[in-house]
C-alpha cells in the first residue's frame, strides 16, 4: 500500500512539472482542426466596476457668502440647477438687508473722509512736518477703512436690490451648478450657498487603498478620465479618486450628483486572448503556443475579460506567438495521454 501511494505522488509530481515542459509536433495532430490566433496587446487593465458619482473637490465652488441673515429666505430655482451668470438664486427679505445698505452708504463716506485725510497729511508725512505716531493713526485708520468696504461692496456685487428696501436678490456670480446651504461662519457672515462651474464637476470613487495606488483612469463606457487626485481616508485604508473634469469630454455626457458603475483602470500591461485558447489543468491556467512546427503549454495568469476576450497577464513568451484557438481540449488530451477528440 505504502508503494502505490508513493507511485501515486510521483505521478502527479510528473504531471505538474512537466505541464509546461511538453510539446506535440502539429504533424501529429493529423486532421484536428487548428485555428491560431496572435495575442491583442492592451496597455492598461480593467477592473470590476464600482459605484461612482459626479461631484467637485471641496473649495471649487463660488461661496455665496453675506455679512447678515435675513429672517427669510424664498429659493427661486431647484437644488442642483444649472444656471446662468447673474441668475437671481434666492430673495432675502428682512431688516437686514436695509441695514446692510444703510452700513455700506457710511462706511462709503467713512472711507472718503479717510482718504481724504490720508492724502492731505501724506505731503506733510514725507517734508517731516508730522510724527509718526499720528501718521501711524491716519494710515491705519485709512486702509482699514478701505478693507471694510471692500468687504461691503463684494457683498453687493452678489445682490439685485428691489423697490423694497427691506429685499434684495442674491444672484449667481458664474455659471454653473446651485447648491443651496444655511451655514453661519461667524458672528455676521452667513453662508447661503454656492455655485460650482462646470469644469469643476469630476467624477469620484473609493476604492480599497492598495488597488487606488493603481489605478491610472475611470472608464465609463467610451467615456475615459484620467485620475487627477487621490486622498486616503479614515485609516489609510480606503482612498477616494477623482478624475480630471468631466466637462469637455463628449463621450461622458456627466451631470452633477450622477450616479454611475465605474470601471478604475490600472495602468498594467495585458495580453487579450479568445477565451477558447486557454485551458484548466492542476490549479493552473494554460494556453497552447505555436513554437515552429510544435505547440507548447504556457502557464497565464487570467486577469478577467476585455472586449469579449480572455485578458491574461502580459507574458513574453506569448507577446509575439500564435496561440491554439481550436480544439484546444483535444490536443490537451493527447498532451495528458487521454487521445484525441
Amino acid at each position: 500500500m505504502k508503494s502505490f501511494f508513493s507511485f501515486l505522488l510521483l505521478v502527479l509530481t510528473v504531471s505538474t512539472a512537466t505541464a509546461q515542459n511538453q510539446r506535440i509536433s502539429l504533424e501529429s495532430l493529423g486532421r484536428l482542426s487548428l485555428n491560431f490566433a496572435a495575442p491583442q496587446i492592451v496597455p492598461a487593465v480593467p477592473t470590476p466596476a464600482v459605484s461612482g458619482e459626479v461631484s467637485y473637490l471641496p473649495g471649487n465652488g463660488y461661496q455665496l457668502v453675506l455679512p447678515f441673515r435675513v429672517l427669510q429666505q424664498q429659493y427661486l430655482v431647484a437644488p442642483q440647477a444649472s444656471v446662468a451668470a447673474n441668475t437671481p438664486l434666492v430673495k432675502l427679505t428682512g431688516s437686514e438687508v436695509h441695514h446692510f445698505y444703510e452700513m455700506l452708504k457710511a462706511q462709503k463716506e467713512i472711507y472718503r473722509h479717510a482718504e481724504q485725510r490720508y492724502q492731505q497729511n501724506l505731503p506733510l508725512f514725507n517734508n517731516k512736518s508730522i510724527n509718526q505716531q499720528t501718521w501711524q493713526a491716519i494710515t491705519d485708520h485709512y486702509f482699514a477703512s478701505k478693507l471694510e468696504l471692500g468687504h461691503l461692496e463684494h457683498a453687493e456685487e452678489l445682490l439685485q436690490r428691489s423697490a423694497d428696501e427691506d429685499s434684495a436678490l442674491l444672484t449667481a456670480p458664474v455659471a454653473g451648478v446651485f447648491i443651496p446651504a444655511g451655514e453661519q461662519l461667524d458672528n455676521e457672515a452667513f453662508v447661503y450657498g454656492e455655485v460650482i462651474e462646470q469644469s469643476a464637476l469630476r467624477l469620484r470613487v473609493q476604492l480599497p487603498s492598495e488597488l487606488a495606488d493603481k489605478v491610472s483612469a475611470l472608464t465609463m463606457g467610451t467615456c475615459h478620465l484620467d485620475v487627477a487626485y487621490r486622498e486616503r481616508l479614515s485609516s489609510g485604508l480606503v482612498s477616494r479618486l477623482w478624475s480630471a473634469p468631466v466637462t469637455g469630454n463628449a463621450d461622458c455626457g456627466l451631470s452633477f450628483a450622477d450616479a454611475v458603475m465605474v470601471t478604475p483602470v490600472i495602468e498594467q500591461a495585458g495580453l487579450a486572448v479568445p477565451a477558447s485558447s486557454v485551458y484548466f489543468f492542476e490549479g493552473e491556467y494554460y494556453a497552447l503556443a505555436k513554437e515552429g512546427a510544435e505547440l507548447v503549454p504556457v502557464a497565464v495568469t487570467v486577469l478577467g475579460r476585455h472586449d469579449g476576450q480572455l485578458l491574461i497577464a502580459d507574458s513574453e513568451q506569448l507577446k509575439n506567438a500564435q496561440v491554439l484557438t481550436s480544439s484546444v481540449s483535444a490536443v490537451q488530451g493527447i498532451l495528458l495521454g487521454l487521445g484525441g477528440e
